[in-house]
């Protein structure tokens, strides 16, 4: 019994140890801004290269409105492929989400993707993401005019 409850804690243990990698970073990153708004901190730390380059770079106002989320509810997040070399992953997903306004739903949406992740320094961070489909559905009609 004390050898069964060593192994566990043990196995416990490598697993909250084990570095994140390339699926669980993209999907730490898209989960945790999904319903909040984030820093710019918290994405630089997690974003590289182009990515990184362009949130640096966005000026106050702008990375206001790239960072508020809050309105925006989770629906999905599936992965549907993935090519890796040492160093870099191509990882193709979908995310499906809601955009509320309070308790109303407004849109409901479905967006495919490609990320590419990169490791730097043991760690895999997101170097770009392009958009693939877009796919929004409107829970009232659209008025052109507003």
């Amino acid at each position: 019994m004390k050898f069964l409850k060593l192994f566990l804690f043990l196995s416990l243990a490598a697993c909250l140890n084990k570095d994140m990698g390339p699926e669980a970073a993209l999907r730490d990153f898209v989960e945790s801004r999904l319903g909040a708004i984030v820093s710019r901190d918290f994405l630089l730390e997690r974003l590289t290269g182009k990515m990184y380059q362009s949130v640096q770079n966005m000026s106050d106002e702008d990375f206001q409105k790239f960072s508020d989320l809050k309105n925006v509810k989770s629906d999905s997040f599936k992965i549907h492929s993935k090519s890796c070399q040492e160093k870099k992953c191509f990882i193709t997903y979908s995310i499906g989400y809601m955009t509320k306004d309070g308790e109303k739903t407004n849109y409901q949406s479905e967006v495919k993707k490609i990320a590419e992740i990169v490791q730097v320094d043991n760690k895999w961070l997101i170097a770009d993401v392009s958009n693939i489909k877009t796919y929004h559905e409107s829970m009232e009609p659209i008025n052109p005019l507003e």
